[in-house]
């Protein structure tokens, strides 16, 4: 029995693989999701803080019927990795033979996530947003910059509001777009750069109150990505609408976790799932003055089925795919 596993490394996935891709990939697994031809359970976290290693993983499983591949993407954020020059987000996508369990590729997964992370708010605008014209953007990372990238591609912005504690990372994260067809703007406050915004997104890495409720005007749609608290409760208790991309991870991890545990928020609370909106099955804005918040906390399957179509798009072009063999 021979089991050759195919693998692509970090420089060759962009090689392969467009934005456009991405989002085209990202909207059709949610749709696939929302009809159920996606198996996909929570996500398992492995804390390694408590024994003072200082990261976590995410072990996020699915069986996506559309590429006949059963995945995992293997995801962490290590603290020190960028005093070392690393990125904090590391990821690995494993695909398999849903038949004989067969791993037949491993994949880089770096720009992958970063890239479907991105995606996310693209297609949440799509959905979800009155208005995509004025965009704030707290937190100004990689995932940051996937995300704009993304956007910037598909909506129609004219101004983005930058908000970060460093100020040299709001500068590098300008200088990524040198010939934006959208104004760019330095925000000394949180507050500032929410009031009157179309769409408000936190992704960072904080655990605190970065956007309130008061900031929030009728009609805007606010985005959290992060892990941890990002805005104060009532930005979600007074929404009109609270969605989720997957409720049952959005109860024990991101923004509304910490309302979860305090019996603030349940799973009665939110109006709709995104891949069921983006599916036909459920509602997502109805009126364009709702503020609508939106929790983003990230789906495995996703990343799978981005990893099953690079292997599409290079096996069509005639690219051999280097191997190991596992036997």
């Amino acid at each position: 029995m021979s089991e050759k596993v195919m693998y692509i490394g970090e420089s060759t996935v962009p090689k392969y693989l467009t934005v456009e891709d991405v989002i085209r990939r990202v909207e059709d697994t949610w749709r696939w999701y929302g009809e159920g031809t996606v198996v996909m359970p929570p996500k398992v976290t492995l804390d390694m803080s408590v024994l003072g290693v200082k990261g976590w993983v995410n072990s996020m499983p699915s069986y996506v019927q559309a590429t006949d591949y059963a995945g995992i993407k293997w995801v962490g954020g290590f603290e020190d990795n960028p005093k070392r020059g690393m990125p904090y987000i590391r990821a690995k996508i494993l695909l398999a033979d849903p038949r004989n369990g067969d791993l037949r590729a491993v994949v880089s997964g770096d720009w992958i996530s970063d890239m479907r992370t991105g995606a996310q708010p693209t297609i949440a605008c799509k959905y979800l947003a009155a208005s995509t014209h004025v965009v704030t953007i707290i937190g100004t990372g990689r995932q940051a910059y996937a995300s704009l990238l993304c956007m910037s591609a598909r909506l129609d912005i004219r101004e983005v509001r930058l908000c970060d504690i460093r100020p040299a990372a709001r500068e590098r994260f300008m200088s990524l777009f040198p010939n934006a067809p959208f104004r760019m703007v330095e925000c000394q406050s949180n507050e500032e750069a929410c009031r009157g915004s179309d769409v408000i997104i936190t992704v960072t890495n904080a655990d605190a109150k970065l956007v309130e409720e008061p900031w929030v005007k009728r009609g805007a749609l606010v985005l959290t990505m992060g892990s941890f608290t990002e805005t104060s409760d009532d930005v979600v208790l007074k929404a009109d609408r609270l969605i989720a991309d997957h409720i049952g991870q959005s109860l024990h991890r991101g923004n509304i976790a910490s309302m979860a545990h305090r019996g603030l928020v349940n799973e009665a609370s939110f109006a709709a799932e995104l891949p069921r909106i983006v599916a036909g099955t459920q509602v997502g804005r109805e009126h364009a003055d709702e503020r609508i918040t939106c929790q983003l906390v990230g789906m495995g399957a996703p990343d799978a089925a981005v990893a099953a179509l690079l292997i599409e798009k290079m096996q069509t072009a005639g690219v051999e795919i280097p191997t190991f063999e596992l036997t």
